[in-house]
């Protein structure tokens, strides 16, 4: 179809929405049970907001090669809709392989508290609320009367596609009503590369992979789910995996003390990772933690370990800094190096020690780190930190954005010093703050890594990809836990279900290549188009519309 009878299609759909707004489209009903319009995807639609006036009525989307981009479309029930259906198709664009669209219905999440220590205008309302999050893998919905129900489309535009407009209709039909809206993709010539220069890791939960599910965990079902949980974070850009290495890694004991180690599971495990796409690096699990946080010695944590007739031998309660567990490393370590060189995996491997050292237990930290750096030269240590007492004794520092923003002078010097610093959130922080919380603005999520290119921070990681407690779809907060802030995918007995903050949050690291390429080309317009959208850690837009366009000038340099 010739690019110049595209404008006169949608002008065509234009007329038909509008036609059905009014009751005029011949597969109506008498009565009109819906009103429908287009929303921004940065918009979180609550199911009783009301219908905004003049809204568009077509869905926009700008887009590059090889990334994704979200659209959203609500739907208004003026009376109960037993069945509401989406589906969409499409109508015209350029010749040969063109963007692909996928329709979700998004689930509510109630949150009866909210994020504290929050102004007003960082959270979408006050509770109790009913929160739209997962893509739900539905066929269809019921909606009840007087309420809205979100419609997220997922945009790719696969590497071959032709520049130029590409038209969709999505046609959503309520019980017997109809309605058709235009949808206008717009594939810009710009791709993105498939390197992945951010580091991105979520940690998950491994009993959690079988929430509601009866599958014993290791067993052949396991390591399939396995596999969609791998496909669900290459998909969404992780490239860095949480490796649970003493749930994976097991030793014999031949009765004199000596060691062997089996790392079958484990290899297992990486394969499977490596295969998806999401190492990447491993990210080693940590080697010892604490029940007491201003704790001074952090306990050893250690692996299963049989005795020559198969019975297992009880844990030693001992502490990371003893002389027990430093006999226990000194076999241990070697082993691992040797392995992973053997694999080819070394210099894709990173290793955690404790997490989040304060400066009551920086000594012991310390020590621990001695003892790596001793039985494993080489290995690059990394860790979630709260002090900065442990300098030298990691090389990878995960702080949070507070502490980034008060010691700014002392992370300048450890980046001099060779350390790379990659930054977390986790329960924090709040108020201004950018984080992805469930009664955030989506927009916040999305910048966190704006907020990577600003400050030449080089990772993102947090703890909650799945670890949810009690029921995923209900229980998302506690006294404690900021709401969301546990889990960013949903058990489903078809595969996780993703969420539209993981939708967010890839969109962000997409934006964030796309300001690394063009810094390697202009920097001072990529740093221009950033510090128009981030001026700070709690000084950033709010706005979609403004945030949009500064993301069309980031495209259009790079074009």
């Amino acid at each position: 179809m010739s690019s110049k009878l595209v404008p006169a299609l949608i002008l065509v759909l234009l007329l038909s929405i509008q036609a059905v707004a009014k009751g005029e489209n011949t597969n109506m009903s008498g009565r009109q049970s819906i009103q429908v319009w287009v929303a921004d995807p940065l918009t979180k639609i609550l199911p009783n907001a009301p219908v905004p006036e003049n809204p568009p009525a077509l869905v926009t989307v700008e887009t590059v090669r090889n990334e994704y981009e979200s659209a959203q479309i609500a739907v208004h029930a003026t009376k109960d809709i037993r069945k509401l259906i989406v589906s969409v198709h499409p109508i015209a664009g350029k010749p040969g392989a063109g963007p692909r669209i996928e329709a979700n219905f998004l689930g509510f999440i109630p949150v009866e508290k909210g994020t504290s220590d929050t102004p007003p205008e960082h959270l979408i309302g006050t509770p109790p609320l009913k929160i739209p999050d997962p893509l739900l893998k539905k066929k269809f919905v019921s909606v009840p009367a007087g309420t809205n129900q979100p419609i997220w489309l997922t945009i790719y535009t696969p590497k071959a596609t032709e520049p130029g407009d590409y038209s969709f209709t999505a046609s959503i039909t309520a019980d017997e009503d109809v309605c058709e809206v235009p949808i206008r993709v717009r594939v810009h010539r710009f791709t993105l590369p498939d390197e992945r220069t951010l580091h991105l890791t979520n940690w998950f939960n491994t009993a959690n992979v079988t929430t509601g599910l009866k599958v014993e965990r290791w067993s052949k079902r396991y390591w399939k789910l396995l596999e969609d949980y791998a496909r669900v974070m290459a998909e969404h850009r992780q490239n860095v995996v949480i490796t649970p290495m003493f749930e994976l890694i097991s030793a014999r004991d031949d009765g004199q003390g000596n060691l062997t180690f089996d790392f079958q599971r484990f290899d297992r495990w990486v394969a499977l990772f490596q295969k998806a796409g999401v190492i990447g690096t491993i990210e080693g699990s940590h080697l010892g933690g604490r029940s007491d946080w201003e704790a001074k010695d952090f306990n050893a944590f250690r692996p299963k370990i049989y005795n020559p007739d198969g019975s297992v031998q009880q844990r030693p309660q001992v502490t990371v800094s003893s002389e027990e567990q430093r006999q226990f490393l000194a076999q241990y370590l070697p082993a691992l190096c040797a392995h992973l060189k053997e694999k080819g995996w070394f210099d894709n491997y990173i290793q955690h020690l404790c997490d989040e050292p304060i400066p009551a237990n920086a000594e012991s930290y310390k020590k621990l780190s001695s003892y790596v750096r001793e039985y494993a030269p080489g290995m690059r240590i990394i860790d979630a930190s709260m002090c900065t007492e442990i300098a030298g004794a990691l090389d990878i520092w995960v702080p949070q954005p507070t502490e980034l923003e008060q010691k700014s002078d002392f992370f300048a010097q450890r980046k001099q010093a060779g350390d790379e610093i990659w930054f977390y959130t986790c329960l924090a922080p709040r108020g201004k703050y950018m984080n992805r919380f469930l009664d955030f603005p989506l927009i916040k999520t999305r910048l966190l890594h704006w907020a990577n290119f600003k400050y030449d921070l080089t990772g993102y990681l947090h703890w909650g990809f799945n670890y949810w407690r009690g029921d995923p779809f209900i229980d998302l907060q506690s006294d404690w836990l900021p709401p969301g802030d546990s889990h960013l995918v949903y058990p489903s007995s078809r595969g996780i279900l993703s969420s539209i903050r993981l939708e967010a949050l890839r969109d962000g690291v997409e934006d964030y290549e796309m300001l690394k390429i063009l810094e390697k080309k202009n920097a001072k317009a990529a740093h221009t188009i950033c510090d128009s959208i981030v001026k700070s850690w709690t000084d950033y837009t709010l706005d979609p519309a403004v945030f949009r366009a500064a993301r069309m000038r980031l495209i259009k340099a790079l074009e």
